[in-house]
Parts: C-alpha cells; sequence; structure tokens
C-alpha cells in the first residue's frame, strides 16, 4: 500500500506549480491516515522527489550561483555565458521575479554542441499566482544552427478556484548567421553569442509572449463565452454559440508588451 501511495503522491508532487512544492507536502500530510504519514512521506522519499522535480522544472538551474557551466577554456562558451548573463539580466529583471541560466557542452554525431538552459519564475502566493517560463535552446557553434523549445506554467488559485496553463513550444533549427570556433579571437566569438541571445530573444518575445498576450486579449470573447452564459441589460439570458467564437489562437495572435513584460 505504502508503495501505491507514493507513486500516487510522486505524480503529485512532480505537478507541483513552482513555490508550492512545500505547500502541497503539507496539504499531503493533512488528508493522508496517520497511520501511513511515516512510509508515504519518509524524508528521503521527499528529498529524491524533489531533487526530480526541480531537474523537470527547470529550477535545478537556480541553484548555480554564476547561471553558468563550466567554460574549460572555450572561448565559445565563455562567450554564450557573458552574453546570457546580460540577457538574463535585462530581460528578467521585474520585482519578484528570479532567473538563472546554464551553458553545457556535449558532442551530438560527432558535432560539438552547446546546451543553453534558462529558467524564470515569480511566485506570488500572497495574490494566488505563480508562473514559470523554462527554456533549451541547442546551438552548433561551427554551423551556428540553433533550436530550441520553451515550456510555460502558470498556477492561479483563489476562493476554490484552481487554473492551470500549461504549455510547449518548439523552435524549429534557425541559423544565426554567424559561427564560433574555441580558435577565433574575442571580437568574433562575442559577435557569435550576441547573435544567439539576439535569436532567443526574438523566439520569446515573439513566440512566447506575444502569443500570451493575444491569448490573453481574446479570452473574454472566445475561451470564456463557451464556459458560460452572459446576462445582457434586458435580463434575458443569450446561448453563445460555441462554434461560432472559434478558439483559433492557440497560444494567442497579437501582442501587448505592456501587459506581458519579462
Amino acid at each position: 500500500m505504502a508503495e501505491t501511495n507514493q507513486a500516487t503522491i510522486k505524480r503529485v508532487l512532480v505537478s507541483s506549480p513552482p513555490g508550492q512544492f512545500d505547500i502541497i507536502v503539507e496539504d499531503l500530510r493533512s488528508i493522508l491516515p496517520k497511520a501511513s504519514i511515516s512510509s508515504s512521506l519518509e524524508p528521503n522519499f521527499i528529498s529524491a522527489v524533489r531533487s526530480e522535480w526541480e531537474s523537470a522544472s527547470g529550477r535545478s538551474s537556480l541553484a548555480a550561483a554564476d547561471g553558468t557551466g563550466s567554460d574549460d577554456g572555450d572561448g565559445c562558451i565563455t562567450s554564450i555565458s557573458k552574453a546570457m548573463d546580460n540577457y538574463i539580466a535585462l530581460k528578467f529583471s521585474s520585482p519578484g521575479v528570479r532567473a538563472a541560466h546554464t551553458v553545457t557542452a556535449s558532442t551530438v554525431d560527432d558535432t560539438p554542441t552547446l546546451t543553453i538552459s534558462t529558467y524564470a519564475e515569480r511566485i506570488d502566493l500572497h495574490n494566488h499566482l505563480v508562473g514559470s517560463m523554462k527554456g533549451s535552446y541547442t546551438i552548433c557553434p561551427s554551423s551556428g544552427s540553433l533550436c530550441g523549445n520553451i515550456s510555460i506554467l502558470a498556477h492561479a488559485f483563489e476562493n476554490g478556484g484552481n487554473v492551470q496553463l500549461h504549455s510547449d513550444i518548439s523552435m524549429e533549427a534557425n541559423n544565426v548567421g554567424k559561427s564560433c570556433s574555441p580558435s577565433d579571437d574575442d571580437e568574433k566569438q562575442s559577435s557569435w553569442a550576441k547573435a544567439v541571445t539576439r535569436k532567443i530573444e526574438s523566439w520569446e518575445d515573439n513566440e512566447v509572449m506575444e502569443r500570451l498576450s493575444g491569448m490573453y486579449n481574446s479570452m473574454g470573447s472566445t475561451y470564456l463565452k463557451s464556459l458560460r452564459r452572459a446576462m445582457p441589460i434586458t435580463r434575458t439570458k443569450m446561448e453563445w454559440n460555441v462554434m461560432a467564437h472559434r478558439v483559433v489562437q492557440t497560444l494567442g495572435e497579437g501582442h501587448d508588451k505592456e501587459k506581458f513584460k519579462h
């Protein structure tokens, strides 16, 4: 029974929104039978699940003190790490936002590649709102080919309500127009790194922020109308034709940069 309970508990905890892992653990303590708490929520199990949750959510990036991986003397890694430092500081500087990045080297099909992992979160439990954005970008320095994936999680909860948004957006391979080699001089490596961060910024602004803004702006006339009846001034209920309000904006179209700032 304990194993079955732990499997269920693990699924719940790994799905925890940012800033709520410990809260959910305490909630579980309050609803589980007292006889099973010690076996189902034993410390080693909770610690292991916490590590898995932080890795899966991207929060493990926050544990890196300087936000970067080891450069091993590779000027390309050093340059992209510095460029990402500047990018994170510029784009994720709003009050209450925590953000970090890591850069790691690997080899894919005998080709050296770099993986840039980014994570940002804003936790406002007092106002019942939390959200996070995780990015993973793979760049081939020698060719300049860049691809990536961005995952969004938002959670709003108040007075018994509980709404979550989960979205994964994939970015097809795109060439940044520049290449990098460890033997290049500092100026060329820096120019390449800036081209990479400009492309990442373009993706995050256009493929994420604009879509979220479009979805937000359309909710009142599309998504929410399919969930309720409106009471007009005549006090006569109207039947909304759901098909007439097609949900075609998968994460929105249009943009409101003032509403959705990093």
